[in-house]
């Protein structure tokens, strides 16, 4: 689940350009000069964007900072109404949250220092080739949304303390105001990581923070919760899923509820611990995976999570080449919807994409509607090319992408309800997320650098 680039940083390191003038990072409103600054924003940069997008209205900002040799997400995230993300200083990094429809500044958070990125550990998987970089990721608990500025690496020592691995989270509330502030929580969870393993989410249905590795053969976890900055560190040998077969042990947590953790057995076979079973939460056309198979596999995995709901993949009923996909309740298990796919998903969990309504679910190729019940295969076979889908509407419009012969993507929009796919023009940006009456899109500037980009719709 991840996403991203490097140069000069002049103050901090990022530039909102809004309309044809704008406010600049000290927060004034759209369209008037950065008080103090002396300077005006250049004007917005001119995107070709879907058809329900008006490119040339909405709001620019620049992140300079990130680097080109990264492949991690790219430093932004959003709620829906607000937009966050992370610039960079002399001081250190710092997170800013703009109003997505006017761009202004509604707060900006105190620098702080990020650990140190690991790069002497190439057969680790960690070198200077690949980058890690600090992470903004959107939190719902409570009645609260928050944002956690994550990033993982090396916490130095000093005479008394030995250096040590972590993943450190800030943790501040979306509805912050004002400059400098501080972090409502700040945690370090410590790992020992294999390159590209680590992922951070939100738990699901308002449980926290999730953040879970793999260390050698082990997967391992913690939750943290975001109003109280309590961790919780969750030991695979002692994770056990409900109705598991003989070898009940190694299950990584890939979710958390009110009532527990959700987590999923390295041999298939998933649940709520000592709760709901996918067994008896399984589609109709599937294997609800109550008898194993060679090397004691069983069918039933968890593929996505987001919006406390989640992907499940399983083998066919009947069919045992067939794979069925299906959505449900993350609290309760509860079937949502389900159709037959040959999309293979992800090696591990990683975030679904979600419309802002929660009525569409979709991972890669696969997309499914929770109030009809009903799924969209989008595999390819023959004929057609496989689209993997990276944003949801709320009716039901969905922008994707296929993979062209030469290598290249080409920009795809469709509607769930007809399956009528269409390809949009040559170098049409296609949405990194839904915003209300507006769409979040993101472009790194030459292999180096982001642009963050909102643009409103017709």
């Amino acid at each position: 689940m991840r996403r991203t680039k490097a140069a000069v940083a002049v103050t901090l390191a990022g530039v909102l350009l809004a309309g044809c003038s704008s406010d600049g990072d000290g927060g004034s409103d759209t369209g008037q000069d950065d008080k103090g600054s002396g300077t005006k924003a250049p004007s917005l940069a001119k995107l070709t964007v879907p058809s329900a997008y008006d490119g040339g209205k909405g709001w620019d900002q620049e992140l300079d900072w990130v680097p080109e040799s990264t492949e991690s997400e790219m430093p932004v995230t959003t709620d829906g109404k607000t937009v966050a993300y992370i610039t960079r200083s002399s001081d250190g990094y710092a997170v800013q949250a703009r109003d997505s429809a006017t761009g202004k500044v509604r707060w900006t958070g105190a620098p702080y220092q990020a650990p140190t990125v690991i790069t002497d550990q190439p057969s680790y998987g960690y070198d200077e080739s690949n980058l890690e970089i600090p992470q903004v990721t959107v939190i719902r608990q409570g009645s609260r949304t928050y944002v956690a500025a994550w990033a993982h690496g090396r916490q130095e020592g000093d005479a008394l303390t030995k250096s040590k691995e972590v993943v450190q989270v800030d943790l501040y509330a979306m509805d912050a105001s004002g400059t400098s502030v501080a972090p409502l929580h700040r945690v370090a969870v410590p790992v020992t990581a294999r390159g590209g393993t680590l992922k951070v989410y939100d738990g699901g249905n308002g449980a926290g923070l999730v953040v879970t590795w793999e260390e050698y053969s082990d997967t391992l976890g913690a939750s943290i919760d975001a109003t109280t900055g309590k961790l919780t560190e969750y030991d695979s040998s002692e994770v056990r899923i409900p109705k598991c077969h003989s070898v009940c042990t190694g299950s990584e947590v890939v979710a958390v509820t009110p009532d527990g953790p959700v987590a999923v057995h390295e041999l298939g076979g998933f649940g709520l611990v000592n709760g709901w079973s996918s067994q008896d939460v399984a589609p109709r056309d599937a294997d609800s995976g109550k008898e194993t198979y060679s090397g004691g596999y069983v069918s039933g995995v968890i593929a996505g999570v987001s919006d406390g709901m989640f992907l499940a993949r399983w083998k066919g009923a009947d069919n045992m080449d067939a794979t069925i996909w299906s959505a449900h309740d993350l609290d309760t298990g509860r079937l949502l919807a389900s159709t037959a796919c040959g999309e293979d998903g992800t090696e591990d969990v990683t975030d679904a994409v979600a419309s802002p309504n929660g009525r569409y679910l979709a991972l890669n190729s696969v997309v499914l509607d929770v109030k009809s019940g009903t799924g969209l295969c989008l595999a390819g076979d023959d004929t057609h090319r496989a689209i993997n889908i990276r944003a949801l509407e709320d009716d039901g419009t969905a922008y994707g992408e296929t993979d062209s012969d030469n290598g290249a993507k080409s920009p795809i929009e469709l509607k769930v309800s007809t399956n009528s796919p269409k390809a949009l023009a040559e170098g049409t940006q296609i949405p990194a997320g839904v915003l209300k009456d507006r769409a979040l899109f993101t472009e790194r500037e030459n292999g180096a650098g982001l642009r963050i980009s909102v643009r409103q719709r017709r």
